[in-house]
């Protein structure tokens, strides 16, 4: 956390912003319970353009991956015009300001399908071990935007998040990175495992800090663009969506440049 704070300072002083109310009350929800939505935050017919992006670049056999339970875009910014334009929004960056209280940065981008399978979620390889749950381990507190491009209910896997959890681990959390739901349960009990249901044009905030998965897809897909914010490059591997075009970079107005700071221009 010491890090965190002179990481954070070090922004407030480098970029002073002005921080409005409008998002307050969404950045004081993830900040007690770890997450929070807003219905109807952003225009469907822009995350529209997203899906078809998408679509197209599957048709062209261009998909970092495709497996029968994950397809996934490498680099969307890279690829994709329509998530460049969703993830310097202006006012996915005001909530994000209202968050950190000061101006962070775009760490990662993901474009991500996930399909029905009968497979037990302790199975599914690959990327589909997102659908146990975990914690995101490269800061202790840090944002992740959730547009789902096709509506989201139980069915078809949606962002799943234990209350609170960001704030309170168990002893042994971090003895290992994946873990099942009835391991969860049994810890934090029913009640507080959240599943977040939602329309194309509402958004899903979350620390990803905290314990969380994309539950597993029984029926039909789920489709979604995640945008994670953060005040401090990661300390992952190098990621598969933390590429931009330089043109594009270019393309911003000076106050936005320092939203790009921890993507590669390319």
């Amino acid at each position: 956390m010491e890090r965190y704070a002179a990481c954070i300072q070090e922004r407030r002083e480098k970029y002073p912003v002005d921080i409005g109310d409008t998002y307050k009350h969404a950045a004081e929800e993830v900040n007690l319970n770890g997450y929070s939505s807003i219905k109807g935050f952003i225009d469907p017919i822009r995350l529209a353009a997203v899906k078809e992006e998408f679509e197209l670049i599957k048709s062209r056999g261009e998909l970092q991956y495709n497996d029968f339970y994950t397809e996934q875009v490498a680099h969307p910014l890279l690829t994709c015009d329509s998530v460049f334009n969703v993830a310097f929004d202006d006012e996915v960056v005001e909530i994000a300001k209202s968050y950190f209280n000061c101006l962070p940065a775009i760490n990662n981008v993901q474009l991500r399908k996930s399909k029905a399978t009968t497979i037990s979620e302790s199975n599914i390889p690959g990327n589909g071990q997102t659908t146990l749950f975990h914690c995101d381990k490269d800061s202790p507190r840090l944002l992740k935007f959730f547009f789902y491009l096709n509506d989201v209910t139980d069915a078809n896997g949606p962002f799943t998040y234990v209350h609170g959890s960001h704030l309170q681990k168990f002893n042994g959390w971090n003895s290992k990175y994946r873990w099942t739901h009835n391991d969860i349960e049994s810890i934090y009990g029913k009640d507080r495992i959240i599943r977040c249901k939602g329309d194309v044009g509402d958004v899903i905030l979350g620390n990803t800090n905290g314990f969380h998965k994309g539950t597993k897809v029984e029926q039909g897909e789920r489709t979604i663009l995640t945008v994670y914010y953060g005040i401090h490059p990661t300390e992952w591997r190098e990621t598969f969506g933390g590429r931009m075009k330089l043109s594009d970079f270019e393309s911003l107005p000076e106050h936005k440049r320092p939203l790009a700071d921890y993507l590669n221009k390319v």
